[in-house]
């Protein structure tokens, strides 16, 4: 007992107001306790959906040249321009005649019909190229995170895997696992070293609505953890626990995960610690006895990372 009085006497001189009203987080003005920080350095809704849109039209016009595929390139009646050749990690090939051809990220037609234009337009007057993909390159994605068993995975070539198919391949998703804040980090359109980060709704794919994307050469899938919110003082059991991720979880909901009250416990004045957007700890006092006396309203939601402190009563 005697390690948390400081504590009691820091919170108490921080927050406890003379005569404070209840407090009802459907009131608050900042927005503080009744909404959650944004996740601002991720694309928005629409722009995700816009995203997805792109890729899956992609996906649907079947697989693209990839480094270390195999191709078939002829030409009828041209046996100097029939060859076999794998595609070169830069993606781009030497072809006879016409020199410099880029393959890697493009489609064997959009291939086949390059070569045909540039054969016509100085050496034959009529070129019937065929461009065949004799096998395809296996590819490699990612799911790591909060997975049974992280995955660094081949995709057979010419195969394609969606995000839950990987996350099956990985084992299923841990007790832990945020699965409502699962992110694609995908290569960015047009090549480079930058990704582009793809948050995407778990619990809407698990109740079999929204997308469950094909993935790509290359992407990585993250699943975070879910952070656990802490509740300490007096009550039962004190200790970090997580919230259920589909229905969140409420402060009443929270003591009682940690075996109620003792018998000493002011819950007229828990204390709930939680970090605004710039990082600072602020402190707000809840009267959870209201909570039990018929005004389940004024109950508050818990985010990640929050503490709940019940003081001990001084009577």
């Amino acid at each position: 007992m005697k390690r948390f009085v400081p504590c009691v006497l820091l919170l108490a001189a921080a927050c406890a107001t003379p005569g404070r009203a209840p407090y009802r987080h459907e009131y608050d003005p900042t927005g503080t306790v009744a909404r959650p920080d944004k996740e601002v350095s991720l694309p928005e809704n629409k722009e995700v959906d816009e995203l997805l849109d792109r890729y899956e039209k992609k996906a649907a016009a079947g697989p693209t040249i990839l480094p270390g595929d195999e191709l078939r390139f002829a030409v009828l009646g041209q046996a100097d321009l029939t060859f076999e050749i794998r595609v070169p990690q830069d993606g781009v090939i030497q072809y006879p005649l016409i020199g410099k051809v880029t393959l890697a990220g493009r489609f064997p037609e959009q291939v086949r019909e390059e070569i045909k234009l540039r054969l016509e337009e100085d050496y034959l007057v009529s070129a019937d190229v065929t461009v065949l993909v004799k096998a395809f390159a296996p590819k490699r994605i990612y799911v790591l995170g909060s997975v049974a068993h992280p995955l660094d995975g081949e995709v057979p070539g010419g195969q394609s895997v969606t995000l839950l198919q990987a996350i099956a391949r990985a084992g299923g998703f841990t007790e832990d696992a945020a699965k409502h804040r699962v992110i694609i980090y995908r290569l960015a359109e047009g090549g480079g070293p930058n990704r582009v980060a793809i948050p995407l709704s778990m619990v809407g794919l698990q109740k079999g609505q929204g997308r469950d994307p094909v993935l790509f050469p290359d992407d990585i899938v993250l699943v975070p953890s879910r952070e656990k919110v802490y509740v300490l003082g007096q009550v039962t059991r004190p200790g970090a626990f997580q919230a259920d991720v589909d229905n969140g979880l409420l402060a009443s909901q929270a003591i009682t995960l940690a075996g109620g009250y003792t018998r000493v416990a002011n819950d007229s004045g828990v204390r709930l610690l939680r970090r605004d957007k710039s990082g600072e700890r602020r402190a707000y006092v809840l009267n959870l006895a209201r909570v039990v006396s018929g005004f389940p309203h004024e109950d508050v939601p818990l985010q990640p990372g929050d503490v709940l402190f019940v003081p001990e009563s001084v009577f």
